[in-house]
């Protein structure tokens, strides 16, 4: 057959793309072997067939680039964090022994009648302990009794606040981390420059990157990026979002209270939302959008991921949280399959 199209010179422009529209190769013959694997679609003409694999390979290029980059800029800032908590745990557990210095500084208190200022050490019964035991309690010797009684107290008053303060920080540091996973989970789904667009929009919008060097930073235009629109099996609509953003657009403004809201658990993902209104989806649809929220999560690697769902009405913003962060309650799991070809089958363009 190649000889005979040889002999004859028809030749076809053929341009190869994945199910992502990422250009793979080109060819002067229809290519048959991939199947469904990869799009395979006639171009116009050879000159537009290369110059729609060229542009669109250079689109990508610079796309990988400026994801690279604000890729690098959240790993920094999630590292910095994670560096930040091991310190704060460290100081945590300084403060589990303040109930003694407490205790220290009530016996001192119970035996200042006895004490005299220039002592190193009282040597008393601890009255917290077992009957008849006797303590010895290191003093300062340039302080009074009463002194040394409230640097005690001052001591435990310090390390109970610290403790409050320690735990808050590390909650916040916590939050903190699942919000920057979130942001590294969009920009690895991230498909082209409007995605981007949305994501630095976002991450301006939190703090974590400038806006600009010089004169006044310019307002990013709003990103025309839509969620992903897929179709199960028996005609429901699905959205996906596409980044935090989205997501908040999507589940709190876009979708209605009755819709079914889906979500990987404890894994940074995409939030899904079946469009059913008053309807009820049935379970291979329930399926399908379970899949679809399991392939676009951190989680998609593995064989099989717990999905949670339940109505939109359900799902609130986290009080204070980043962009995306939600809680929900009245939920069921389903444990689906990352399914990357059942995914490609029900997007729609």
């Amino acid at each position: 057959m190649l000889m005979r199209q040889a002999e004859n010179a028809r030749f076809e422009p053929w341009l190869i793309s994945d199910p992502g529209n990422v250009p793979r190769d080109f060819s002067y013959t229809r290519i048959m072997q991939y199947e469904c694997a990869l799009d395979v679609i006639r171009a116009s003409s050879f000159s537009d067939m290369l110059d729609g694999f060229y542009t669109r390979s250079a689109q990508i290029h610079r796309t990988r680039q400026r994801a690279a980059a604000m890729n690098k800029s959240i790993k920094t800032a999630r590292d910095r964090i994670i560096r930040k908590q091991v310190m704060q745990r460290e100081e945590l557990k300084k403060t589990a022994g303040r109930d003694s210095l407490r205790k220290q500084g009530d016996i001192i208190t119970a035996n200042l009648h006895q004490m005299k200022k220039g002592s190193r050490v009282l040597a008393a019964r601890d009255f917290y302990g077992e009957e008849g035991a006797v303590v010895e309690i290191a003093l300062d010797p340039l302080k009074t009794p009463q002194q040394n009684a409230a640097k005690y107290y001052k001591a435990y008053t310090k390390a109970k606040k610290a403790e409050k303060f320690l735990t808050e920080q590390l909650i916040r540091g916590d939050s903190e981390l699942e919000y920057l996973e979130s942001v590294l989970e969009a920009l690895s789904i991230a498909e082209g420059e409007r995605d981007l667009l949305d994501i630095r929009r976002e991450l301006i919008q939190t703090g974590y990157i400038k806006a600009g060097k010089t004169g006044k930073a310019k307002k990013e235009k709003a990103a025309e990026s839509f969620p992903m629109e897929f179709e199960s099996s028996t005609g429901f609509r699905i959205l996906v979002g596409r980044n935090n953003s989205q997501n908040d657009l999507l589940t709190h403004k876009t979708a209605a209270k009755t819709d079914i809201w889906l979500h990987g658990r404890k894994v940074p993902g995409a939030h899904v939302v079946i469009s059913c209104g008053a309807k009820q989806p049935d379970e291979g649809t329930l399926y399908e959008a379970a899949a679809i929220a399991a392939y676009y999560s951190a989680a998609r690697s593995g064989g099989r991921v717990p999905v949670d769902h339940t109505l939109v009405k359900h799902v609130k913003r986290q009080p204070g949280g980043r962009p995306g962060m939600v809680f929900y309650t009245d939920y069921k799991t389903i444990i689906a399959a990352p399914d990357e070809q059942l995914v490609t089958s029900l997007r729609r363009s």
